[in-house]
């Protein structure tokens, strides 16, 4: 699905994407808190965008590009993965490349991503795990009315080491509170 923001087109990603994808997940600045080390080869950027079409088709994830209208330029992905259908929740995840990052685009994406997927999805809890020194994404998703619900302890395996993260979430009835007010 296609979703549109003031700013923003969120679409599916493609081949003809490859370049900024590999450009985005290339970036240690960027990766440092996606949960991988950056990508080092073109054909590793051409396994991702296979990987998010095979989400998609498995039903398992979405992933979509983060496109500035005024440029048509790919910015970052955003999406949902670990998709719980039984119990109507989804973990979202999103990464933006640091020339456009503090512009509020990140905060416009998962604005569009919340209505989609209470809306679109029926969803009852979005969740988000985030590093604990990611200050900018604990920000951005407080604006947006999630809560924190605590420090996750060693809770996944990236770059070669457990990692702490912490657990953030906002349910449906919290979000259609938030429309309301």
């Amino acid at each position: 699905p296609v979703i549109e923001t003031d700013r923003l087109i969120m679409r599916e990603i493609n081949g003809e994407d490859i370049g900024a994808i590999y450009s985005i997940f290339s970036s240690e600045t960027v990766m440092k808190y996606y949960g991988m080390f950056p990508i080092d080869q073109v054909k590793h950027a051409e396994n991702l965008v296979l990987s998010f079409r095979d989400g998609f088709d498995e039903e398992k994830s979405i992933r979509w590009g983060i496109i500035l209208k005024e440029s048509q330029t790919l910015i970052g992905t955003c999406g949902f993965h670990n998709m719980q259908k039984r119990s109507y929740r989804a973990e979202i995840g999103y990464e933006i490349s640091s020339d456009h990052w503090n512009k509020g685009y990140v905060t416009e994406a998962i604005a569009a991503m919340l209505e989609f997927g209470f809306g679109m999805m029926g969803l009852n809890r979005i969740e988000a795990l985030v590093y604990p020194e990611n200050h900018a994404s604990h920000r951005a998703l407080e604006k947006l009315g999630f809560k924190e619900e605590g420090l996750l302890r060693e809770y996944a395996y990236f770059r070669n080491r457990f990692q702490d993260l912490v657990m953030h979430s906002l349910l449906r009835n919290e979000y259609i509170g938030l429309l309301i007010d």
